[in-house]
């Protein structure tokens, strides 16, 4: 009697079959428990790309038919993200990130060539799984991007009422300040009429009256801030405007170790634009300039045309800022001033005239070299279309 039967053609045919089944069924398991970490690591990473990407990059090698010779990468916004052997991979299949249409990256799965020189094929189920995983990720990130957006309205709605409160505030301020300054302008000319002045008293009472001229364009300022004056569009001559600011400022920064260069073109022709208006956005450049200088240094105020722009550059040999910095400084409520010693609006307020002037802003900086803003402006306005 034999020991052992041969295998009938229907026995063998069950085996192979019964062999194939539970093979396709631990590939089935595999795919769903890496469906499963995927899943739970989306939830519970929330929006940290980078956690998301690095956890997918571990659960997917593990989901494959040979996941000792499988490697993984990801490639996001221009970034790429693999396994520490990925390049290595011979054999290699991708699928898309993309939502609506809207291309974000792609994943890709290789296999190293194993011990033996052969070739890997990759199984239907394991091409199948990478795109429900690509789709899955793609789902990620779109929902991140919403949820970016929804963040960025959300600060914008707070910059706005911020804005809406200061531009309240500045008009109570302006009209509580406008009377008074009045009074001290008007007795101050009255006494300078009246004569009987020696040499100082007259040079004090003309300084009284100079800084009551230019309190009184602070008040104007606050008031076209908070939309309480109009825009008053006249000939302006941009060399003018530099030399009565820095007859107000380039005495008091003296001190502070900071010399002011003027670079002014002779021939410059007149713009149409608000006169006060300007004198504000030099202003706020000059200041931030002085900020940037806290041991002293060289702010060089240049005017010149070119073709049909006119254009005030204020340049300065401070700190510089980061390309991440620049990036905010228009910004409303923006600042890297310390806490009491900046409200954050002066750039914001700059970029606001010089929009409505049609002009545009270019801003060039290096850190520990100093900075460098050129505000072009239209010798002409467009008018508006009512």
């Amino acid at each position: 009697m034999e020991r052992c039967a041969k295998y009938t053609p229907d026995i063998y045919n069950f085996v192979r079959i019964m062999n194939s089944s539970d093979f396709k069924l631990k590939e089935r398991v595999k795919e769903l428990n890496c469906l499963y970490k995927l899943s739970k690591v989306a939830w519970e990473a929330k929006n940290d790309f980078d956690v998301i990407i690095s956890k997918t990059l571990d659960i997917l090698p593990a989901a494959m038919q040979h996941p000792n010779l499988a490697e993984a990468s990801i490639t996001m916004h221009a970034q790429d993200y693999s396994t520490p052997k990925f390049d290595s991979s011979k054999f290699i299949i991708e699928s898309e990130l993309s939502v609506d249409k809207k291309k974000y990256g792609k994943v890709r799965i290789g296999y190293r060539l194993p011990a033996k020189d052969g070739k890997v094929s990759f199984l239907p189920e394991e091409k199948r799984l990478l795109k429900t995983v690509a789709r899955e990720l793609s789902l990620v990130i779109k929902r991140a991007s919403i949820e970016e957006e929804k963040q960025k309205l959300q600060t914008q709605l707070q910059h706005v009422e911020r804005l809406a409160f200061v531009g309240e505030l500045s008009a109570g301020i302006a009209h509580e300040l406008n009377e008074p300054l009045g009074r001290v302008l008007g007795f101050a000319q009255l006494i300078k009429k009246a004569g009987s002045l020696n040499e100082q008293q007259s040079e004090d009472i003309e300084r009284i009256i100079k800084a009551s001229l230019y309190s009184r364009e602070i008040i104007k300022k606050l008031m076209i801030f908070s939309r309480q004056m109009p825009q008053q569009i006249t000939k302006v001559n941009l060399n003018d405007i530099v030399h009565n600011i820095l007859y107000f400022i380039d005495v008091r920064f003296q001190s502070r170790g900071i010399t002011i260069i003027k670079q002014l073109d002779p021939v410059l022709p007149v713009i149409y634009a608000d006169e006060v208006q300007m004198s504000q956005v030099l202003v706020n450049l000059i200041t931030n300039s002085v900020y940037a200088m806290p041991t002293g240094g060289e702010i060089t105020v240049i005017t010149r045309k070119k073709e049909n722009l006119v254009s005030l550059i204020v340049k300065d040999t401070g700190t510089g800022m980061t390309s991440d910095i620049r990036n905010k400084i228009f910004e409303p409520f923006f600042t890297t001033k310390p806490v009491g010693q900046g409200t954050g609006l002066g750039l914001s307020v700059v970029q606001g005239i010089v929009d409505s002037h049609g002009g545009k802003i270019l801003v060039s900086s290096t850190v520990n070299k100093g900075t460098k803003f050129e505000i072009q402006l239209p010798q002409r306005q467009n008018k508006k279309k009512s």
